[in-house]
């Protein structure tokens, strides 16, 4: 039922506030996963090249390490894909911006399934890069704009990315599994399943497009203030009234400019917390791109009983571990808060980590135990607060910015997990677990003595500031 109490609109602001104050969207898991699609493809994607990896060196005639940067192309064109996502969003809307992200990594996954070689796989892994960097800081803005980011429930809603990581990261164990027994070779495995992954991303791209929509706050942020107060009353119930002296906020060049809206996120009053936000980012990618990514390949190494046993224990430990972790910490993160839960989940995996470089040869049950308490804590604590504190920690004109930019040095952790970590793997074995403890350890410490709590300030009051110091610099 509709508000009864008309909500006079006469700037972007008003807009915002009428979302926290007055009204949300109807948002249940699925939902949410929606608009979180594209980063359920990015987790797919991930894995399922991850698992490749190896496959694409021999099939191409490369070295692994060289296999491993051709995969990491995806996290560099992402990273500076990511840095656009402002100005396409702000020049295109919501909803065509999901269809050009997600379209992008669509052709490239079908593509990459036919390659005839190393440079084709390279030319689509970067077009899918450059749809997932436009994607993932749109898709988790989305998600903040269903209940109005001052909602206590938005922490919780823009976290289940991590949740929804890993049932997309155990699918992928689970649609190998299902290919493997199908007698298909092995080595073309990641073929057939990233050729999956882009009839996933279809999926999503129709599924977004009807159900997730248009975006109110860029509506008023344009000056297309009759499509806001349209989408106002049909997504949010609101009786909206346009101001007839309504006036666009974001006209001036440099409102709309990178250079302007990431220069806001240096200014004293944000610098600590996009200092945050990027260090729990970037240690979070750094820890999982070498655990969580090449899961079955090291749990190859300590298990013997061939491929589908490293495929069953990794889609075991996914599901046990990461997907229930993913969960309980979106529960929690509402009551402990993003900073105190991040830090202390970096001190626990810094502790599994350095007890698996003790005992990963003892016994093969102790290393999946404690491979198990990583990818958990990794997902309870710190593997979503990241981009949960970019999404919160920044009023509506520059969140966007704000998760591109920390998205794009995430990807920096990425890449150097994602490459690494073979080397390290096969210089040092267990004993590279020692070396990787050093990462969340660098995370712990960042949390406990950068403090800025999201949750202890109205962030989305602070939009129209924002936008009249674009204005005036």
């Amino acid at each position: 039922m509709m508000s009864t109490a008309a909500v006079h609109i006469s700037t972007s602001q008003d807009v915002v506030n009428a979302i926290n104050d007055k009204g949300s969207r109807k948002s249940n898991l699925f939902i949410i996963f929606v608009a979180l699609g594209g980063i359920l493809v990015d987790a797919y994607q991930a894995t399922m090249v991850g698992f490749g990896n190896s496959y694409i060196a021999q099939q191409f005639g490369i070295s692994p390490g060289f296999a491993a940067l051709v995969n990491a192309s995806v996290l560099v064109s992402a990273l500076i894909a990511g840095l656009y996502a402002q100005s396409i969003a702000n020049r295109f809307g919501q909803q065509k911006t999901f269809l050009i992200g997600m379209g992008l990594c669509t052709v490239g996954a079908l593509a990459v399934a036919f390659a005839p070689n190393i440079w084709v796989v390279l030319l689509c892994r970067i077009l899918m890069g450059v749809g997932l960097g436009i994607d993932f800081p749109l898709a988790t803005t989305a998600v903040s704009e269903l209940k109005g980011a001052k909602s206590k429930k938005t922490g919780s809603s823009v976290n289940l990315w991590q949740m929804g990581w890993y049932v997309s990261t155990t699918i992928v164990y689970l649609v190998l599994m299902l290919l493997n027994a199908a007698a298909i070779d092995q080595p073309h495995l990641w073929r057939y399943g990233i050729f999956a992954g882009g009839l996933f991303a279809i999926l999503v791209m129709v599924l977004r497009y009807f159900i997730i929509g248009e975006s109110a706050t860029w509506a008023a942020r344009v000056g297309k203030f009759s499509l806001a107060e349209k989408l106002l009353r049909e997504q949010y119930n609101i009786n909206a009234i346009i101001s007839p002296n309504a006036t666009a906020m974001t006209t001036s060049p440099k409102s709309q400019s990178i250079k302007g809206a990431y220069g806001v996120l240096f200014t004293p009053k944000y610098r600590y917390r996009t200092m945050l936000g990027c260090v729990v980012a970037t240690m979070q990618a750094w820890q999982y791109n070498a655990v969580g990514v090449y899961l079955p390949l090291t749990l190859a190494g300590i298990f013997s009983g061939g491929l589908s046993y490293a495929l069953g224990g990794s889609a075991l430990v996914n599901l046990l571990c990461g997907v229930t972790g993913g969960g309980l910490g979106s529960i929690l993160v509402a009551k402990f808060g993003a900073r105190f839960q991040a830090g202390w989940g970096f001190a626990f995996v810094t502790f599994a980590l350095c007890a698996l470089g003790l005992l990963a040869g003892a016994n093969p049950w102790i290393s999946l135990m404690l491979l198990g308490m990583i990818i958990f804590c990794h997902s309870a604590g710190p593997g979503g607060l990241g981009m949960t504190i970019a999404t919160l920690s920044f009023p509506p004109s520059i969140r966007t910015a704000a998760i591109g930019f920390t998205r794009a040095i995430m990807r920096a952790g990425a890449i150097a997990g994602l490459v690494l970590w073979p080397m390290a793997w096969g210089a040092w074995r267990t004993d590279a677990f020692f070396i990787l403890a050093a990462i969340p350890f660098i995370g712990a410490i960042t949390c406990f003595f950068v403090r800025w709590d999201y949750e202890k300030a109205n962030v989305d009051s602070e939009d129209e500031e924002v936008i009249n110091y674009l204005h005036k610099s």
